[in-house]
């Protein structure tokens, strides 16, 4: 039972209220008590007093048991109400449990009293549990549309990024290729065939890049070849050589084959976390680090950039204005893992990733 247990006695008759005080007791309860007798005074203690249960009279002189049932379920539904009377008849009883009464239990019988307040304390526990357990069910059918509708929509923003990329380049270098094919059929001497075969090949080369460097976007082999290592030094590597930021890869040698959901989930969450301090962090230093202990796999991504306001992104990602920050939460999370993003304008962004490592569901035996 609870510590004190709060009952609050709506009972004019002084005596009365401490013989159902002392057959608490003697039942072994630890309660504190409180006395009332008429309407305004029941008001302002369910108020102040916060009762965890109350007993009542049924006949009160100007004030009827009814009544403060009545008055207690519209101030605090949840509060079970005992009738305690020895003037109760059973249609009375029968009706009065059917509007809201826990339980009734007579004057003569105060022995039953006991039993009949652990069970309502009990079935109003057992209320709440539900009602938290409801509550928290509807949260999660929330969180999971939103996380739907942010999947979708990511989903048409990285098509809409490969097909802008694809017609921007790839599109661009076979139309250049095709106007060189076409001037090449043309060509009216060797040298002249020679030159166009050139450019025909160049042409071809880039567009062999961009088509590599997009798929390696979308998913570098490496990753399902060698795992998360080799494919995240690949990843670091590759953009270092293009930027002009200071970028470094460190990862402890024995980090092995993982579960795949936890090297996809890692390698996406460096791979968002890295671009994200290119585009916006202003960062002149960008460290990659990979570590395990024991069970734990643990991604850390460092800028000594701008930073930004932690918080304030976040409520952005609730109202679905921004997708950064709940993307690496939501990929941890079906990962089983967890994301820590530390940031302060103008001091730089910690982003930590870590992972319970899961039984490997490929590959060669390793750190997972």
């Amino acid at each position: 039972m609870p510590d004190r247990l709060r009952v609050l006695l709506v009972e004019d008759i002084a005596t009365d209220a401490e013989l159902i005080a002392h057959a608490l007791k003697r039942d072994g309860f630890d309660a504190v008590f409180e006395r009332v007798d008429t309407e305004a005074a029941l008001t302002a203690r369910v108020a102040s007093f916060a009762p965890q249960v109350v007993l009542s009279d049924f006949s009160l002189p100007g004030f009827s048991g009814m009544a403060a049932l009545e008055l207690v379920h519209g101030l605090s539904p949840e509060t079970p109400f005992i009738f305690v009377s020895g003037t109760i008849g059973e249609e009375r009883a029968i009706e009065s449990l059917k509007c809201g009464a826990s339980d009734y239990v007579l004057k003569t019988n105060l022995a039953r009293l006991g039993s009949a307040v652990r069970q309502a304390l009990e079935r109003t526990a057992e209320r709440a549990a539900r009602a938290r357990a409801e509550a928290e069910l509807a949260e999660a059918h929330q969180r999971q549309r939103m996380l739907s509708r942010r999947l979708i929509r990511a989903q048409e923003r990285e098509r809409a990024d490969l097909a802008r990329e694809l017609h921007d380049e790839v599109g661009q270098a076979f139309t250049a290729l095709k106007i060189q094919l076409e001037m090449l059929r043309r060509a009216k001497d060797a040298d002249e065939t020679a030159v166009r075969i050139d450019e025909c090949a160049e042409i071809v080369g880039s567009a062999l890049t961009q088509v590599r460097n997009l798929s390696l976007g979308l998913r570098p082999p490496q990753l399902d070849e060698f795992g998360l290592v080799s494919a995240l030094r690949s990843h670091v590597e590759r953009m270092a050589r293009t930027a002009t930021t200071d970028i470094g890869f460190e990862a402890d040698p024995q980090i092995g084959r993982l579960h795949p959901d936890v090297e996809i989930a890692c390698f996406r969450i460096a791979q968002e976390s890295l671009t994200n301090a290119l585009r916006h962090a202003q960062a002149d230093r960008i460290r990659v680090l990979l570590r395990i202990n024991a069970d734990t796999l643990m991604l850390v991504v460092q800028d000594n950039g701008r930073g930004f306001d932690v918080r304030a992104a976040s409520e952005q990602a609730l109202r679905g204005t921004s997708m950064g920050v709940a993307g690496l939460h939501e990929r941890a999370l079906l990962a089983g893992g967890i994301v820590r993003i530390e940031s302060e304008p103008g001091r730089g962004t910690e982003v930590v990733a870590r992972f319970t490592l899961k039984p490997q569901g490929r590959g060669p035996s390793g750190g997972g």
